[in-house]
């Protein structure tokens, strides 16, 4: 059944604007900056926030199946990119929804949309940091579970989000997957403003080969009102950007026409929570038994 560009684009602008009550003002500085997201929204102040500084030699190993990817791989049929003050979300429409399931989820998770935090260099930019490290960019693929039958149902549920996060690091070279919405933003320098993407890459293209290898924990939304309904999988290995791809994004607007960088919410902390590892399957040992 063909997915409806409006109700994804419905989906997608609920999600990334945070399911914000009462249209409160929030951004990164000032007042209303993250410093501030606590007062101005209580579910801020929780116990379960994210991001989070993962530590390679402080998780937990599982033994998950590997994702399973539906209609990752096909070509979206209709693509746009819209500067929503806060990011670069990118909203899609398929023949299909892309799903994910497995990999430790319990249930499956339908495509919403994705969009990307950056800093003002290379220095900075990601959201979670992997052994303090941080990377110029974070892609956050969100995700909500097809269970609950709608994104305004699964918000309000301990699993209602899956959001895998993609780490992206400098290259030498353009990415091509990203080209087309880099090309793009040129188009949406300012907040409110949205631009048609040339759809030729599948979603697949903007995840890393290698999926086998992962940290997963329970979280929140990084933006407000930081609803601590996501499962969190935040993939080991990055992606590439070239460091020209990453200028054009620092070329966007917010809200208050300044420059729209370093939208990145501040580590959080772990408290009780326990980080877990994806690590391949042991096959079982197979012993021969003999009557005697």
């Amino acid at each position: 059944m063909a997915l409806s560009f409006v109700l994804v684009l419905a989906l997608a602008i609920f999600a990334e604007e945070s399911l914000a009550a009462g249209g409160a003002q929030w951004g990164y500085t000032g007042e209303h900056g993250t410093a501030h997201w606590g007062s101005i929204f209580r579910s801020c102040s929780g116990q379960r926030q994210s991001p989070i500084n993962i530590e390679t030699s402080n998780v937990n190993v599982e033994y998950w199946r590997p994702f399973i990817l539906k209609n990752y791989d096909q070509p979206p049929t209709r693509m746009r990119i819209k500067n929503n003050g806060h990011s670069a979300q990118v909203e899609m429409d398929a023949q299909a929804a892309p799903r994910v399931r497995d990999g430790g989820l319990k249930g499956e998770y339908i495509f919403a949309q994705f969009h990307f935090h950056w800093g003002h260099d290379s220095s900075l930019g990601s959201e979670h940091t992997i052994d303090g490290v941080r990377y110029p960019m974070e892609l956050h693929l969100v995700h909500y579970k097809g269970a609950y039958g709608s994104l305004a149902e699964a918000v309000k549920k301990a699993d209602g989000l899956a959001v895998l996060g993609v780490m992206l690091e400098v290259s030498n070279s353009d990415n091509p997957a990203l080209t087309p919405l880099v090309t793009a933003l040129r188009n949406i320098t300012d907040s409110g403003m949205f631009a048609e993407v040339d759809a030729r890459h599948p979603l697949r293209a903007f995840l890393p080969r290698n999926l086998d290898t992962f940290y997963r924990y329970s979280g929140s939304l990084t933006t407000p009102t930081c609803n601590e309904v996501v499962t969190w999988t935040v993939f080991a290995d990055a992606i590439t950007i070239s460091e020209k791809q990453l200028q054009d994004f620092r070329l966007l607007h917010d809200d208050d026409l300044v420059e729209l960088v370093d939208n990145y919410r501040p580590l959080q902390p772990l408290g009780r929570r326990r980080i877990l590892s994806r690590n391949r399957l042991v096959p079982r040992r197979v012993v021969a038994c003999t009557k005697g």
